[in-house]
C-alpha cells in the first residue's frame, strides 16, 4: 500500500486496506493508478504543468523513438515547426538551429528501451524548447546590449570546450587533424552561444553588498522553536466509533478479493471470457496481463472494507456486485476511474466485528477522511481543555492526557519559502506544524504571540494542534553559511529570477503543447 492510503493494510489477517492500484513496470502504456482514500499534501504546481501532464497521462500512442527525434521532414514541415514567439522571432524547430542540436542532446540521454515511450518523447523535446525558449530570450537581451562573440573570444571558448582535449587539456594535433567540417559545426555552436553565456555569468556572478548578506544572514539565523500535541480521530472513543460502524453496517463488511486491471473494456472482456470457459486460470491472467500493482501477486489484494472499494468503480454502485458475491465468484469486467478491472470473490463478504481494534481504528480513520463532522465537535472540545491545562505545564499536561509532544528546532519566520533560509520542511519531524503555517494568519500569530505562549487550538486537516511557542533562538551555523556562501546563492537565485522573469514575459508566446500532440505525435502516430 502506498503511505498515502488512509486505509489500513492487513498483515496476516488481522487487518483490512484498501485497494491500491499502481503502475506496473511491465506496462508500456503509462500504467493504471487507482487508490482509495488518498489524501496527499498539495504540492507547488502550475495549471500549465497539470494541463500538460494531464493530456499526457491520457494519450496511448505507439511509435519508435528515434525516428520522432529526427528532423522530421515532412513536406509540411520542409520549413520548420513554430513552438511559440519571443518578440518578433519564432521558436521554431528546424534542421541544424539551436532547437534541433537540443533536440539531439536530450534524446541521446534518453533510452529509446523506457517503458513510456510517449512520456521519453514528451521530456525531450519540452526539455529542448525550455532550453531554446531561454537561449532566444537572452540573445534578444545580448544584441539589444551590443554584446557580440568577438573572434579572440570565440577561440578562447573554443579551447575551453573540451571538444579538442586529450588527457583533459586541449590538444593542438587533434584539432589540426579535425576536418573542416567538423571545426566549422564546432565554431558555430560555440560562436551563437558566447552572447548567451556572457549574459547568464553577468546576472549569476553579480556581487552583493556585505551589508544584504548580514541583514539575510540575520533573518536566516533567528527564529523560534515549538512544542505541539496533535489531537487527531484516534482519540475518538472507541465506543462511538463502534455504534457508528453499527450505523453504517455495509461501509464496514469485508471480505478477500483478487484482481486483475487493464486499460480497454475489449481486452477485459476478453480476458473474462479465457477465465470463464477454463482455458486460462485467473492466477495465470493475473500475472501476465495484469497492468496493476497487484499482478506479481497473482492478483491477490487480501482482505478489504467495503468503504475502501468503492472509490474504485465508476458506478459506486457496482461494488455491491461484490457485496453480494459468494467465495470464488469472478464478477466483471467492471469499469473504474482509469482501468476495467475483473474481481475474484475470495472469501464471502462478513459483517463487521464492532469490538475489534483493528476494525474501530480503520472507522477512525474512514471519519478523519469522509466524514470528519462526527468527529471535529469532539475533537475540539478536547483540544480546547487541553489548552487550558497546557498553560500550566505543557509538558506535563501532555504526559496525563497521554499525548506525544512533537519539538520544532529553530525555524525563522519564512512564510514566502525564501531558499536562504530554512523552513518547517526541515524542522518539524511530523510535518503538521509546517502544513498548518502554510496559512498565511497562523504563520504570522506564530512569530507575533509572546515567547511561552500556549496558543489556542490550530485546525489542520482533521487534526487540531495545540502549540506552545518555546522561545527566541539563535542559529549561529546557519548565518555564518549565509554570509560565506551569499554571494553563491544569490547568483544561483538572481540566475532562477532571471529566467523566471523571461519565461512570464509578456514577449513570450507558448504553443508548446498544441504543437507537440498534433505536429510531433501526430506526425509519429
Amino acid at each position: 500500500m502506498s503511505s498515502d492510503d488512509k486505509t489500513i493494510e492487513k498483515k496476516d489477517g488481522e487487518e483490512s486496506k484498501g485497494l491500491d492500484f499502481k503502475k506496473s513496470k511491465k506496462s508500456g502504456s503509462d500504467g493504471i493508478e487507482q487508490k482509495v482514500l488518498a489524501a496527499k499534501t498539495k504540492s507547488k504546481i502550475t495549471p500549465g504543468w497539470v494541463f500538460g501532464m494531464i493530456i499526457l497521462l491520457l494519450i496511448a500512442v505507439s511509435f519508435v523513438l528515434a525516428p520522432a527525434i529526427e528532423a522530421l521532414v515532412r513536406p509540411q514541415n520542409v520549413n520548420g515547426i513554430v513552438f511559440g514567439k519571443y518578440g518578433k522571432e519564432e521558436i521554431k524547430y528546424t534542421n541544424g538551429n539551436f532547437f534541433y542540436d537540443q533536440v539531439q542532446n536530450y534524446g541521446s540521454q534518453t533510452k529509446t528501451s523506457t517503458d513510456n515511450p510517449t512520456q521519453a518523447l514528451y521530456q525531450i523535446w519540452k526539455s529542448a524548447y525550455d532550453s531554446t525558449v531561454l537561449f532566444t530570450a537572452v540573445n534578444q537581451l545580448a544584441n539589444k546590449a551590443g554584446i557580440i562573440a568577438a573572434d579572440p573570444v570565440v577561440n578562447r571558448a573554443i579551447i575551453n570546450s573540451g571538444a579538442y582535449n586529450k588527457d583533459g587539456k586541449f590538444n593542438v594535433e587533434l584539432y589540426q587533424k579535425a576536418s573542416a567540417e567538423s571545426k566549422a559545426s564546432v565554431e558555430k555552436s560555440v560562436r551563437r552561444s558566447v552572447p548567451y553565456q556572457i549574459v547568464l555569468d553577468d546576472v549569476s556572478t553579480a556581487l552583493s553588498s556585505s551589508a544584504e548578506a548580514d541583514y539575510v544572514a540575520a533573518m536566516a539565523s533567528k527564529g523560534r522553536t515549538f512544542s505541539y500535541v496533535d489531537i487527531n480521530a484516534s482519540l475518538y472513543p472507541d465506543e462511538k466509533a463502534s455504534a457508528y460502524a453499527l450505523q453504517n453496517k455495509q461501509l464496514f463488511y469485508s471480505m478477500d478479493l483478487s484482481i486483475i486491471s487493464v486499460e480497454k473494456e475489449d481486452e477485459a472482456k476478453a480476458l473474462a471470457a479465457s477465465i470463464a470457459s477454463g482455458e486460462k486460470k485467473f492466477e495465470e491472467v493475473a500475472t501476465s496481463s495484469s497492468k496493476d500493482s497487484y499482478a506479481s501477486k497473482e492478483g491477490k489484494v487480501g482482505t478489504v472494507y467495503y468503504f475502501g472499494l468503492t472509490p474504485n468503480f465508476k458506478n459506486a454502485e457496482d461494488a455491491t456486485k461484490l457485496l453480494t458475491a459468494k467465495a470464488g465468484d469472478v464478477i466483471g469486467p467492471l469499469e473504474g476511474p482509469s482501468a476495467w478491472s475483473i474481481y475474484r470473490v475470495d472469501s464471502t463478504p462478513v459483517e463487521a466485528d464492532y469490538a475489534d481494534p483493528a476494525l474501530l481504528t480503520s472507522v477512525k480513520g474512514y471519519l478523519a477522511y469522509n466524514d470528519n463532522a462526527v468527529v471535529d465537535e469532539y475533537l475540539a472540545t478536547i483540544a480546547n481543555d487541553f489548552a487550558q491545562k497546557a498553560k500550566g505545564d505543557f509538558a506535563l499536561a501532555a504526559e496525563e492526557a497521554g499525548l506525544n509532544v512533537v519539538t520544532v528546532a529553530n525555524t525563522p519566520y519564512n512564510l514566502a519559502q525564501s531558499t536562504y533560509m530554512n523552513n518547517f520542511g526541515y524542522s518539524d519531524p511530523s510535518g503538521l506544524l509546517g502544513t498548518a503555517a502554510s496559512a498565511k494568519e497562523v504563520g504570522k500569530q506564530l512569530y507575533t504571540v509572546e515567547a511561552g505562549t500556549v496558543m489556542d487550538p490550530i485546525k489542520s486537516n482533521a487534526s487540531y494542534l495545540v502549540v506552545k511557542v518555546d522561545e527566541e533562538s539563535t542559529d549561529e551555523g546557519m548565518g555564518s553559511y549565509i554570509k560565506m556562501f551569499y554571494n553563491y546563492l544569490s547568483g544561483s537565485q538572481n540566475q532562477q529570477d532571471f529566467s523566471q522573469a523571461l519565461y512570464t514575459s509578456d514577449q513570450f508566446q507558448d504553443n508548446f503543447l498544441g504543437t507537440f500532440f498534433s505536429t510531433i505525435l501526430g506526425d509519429n502516430a
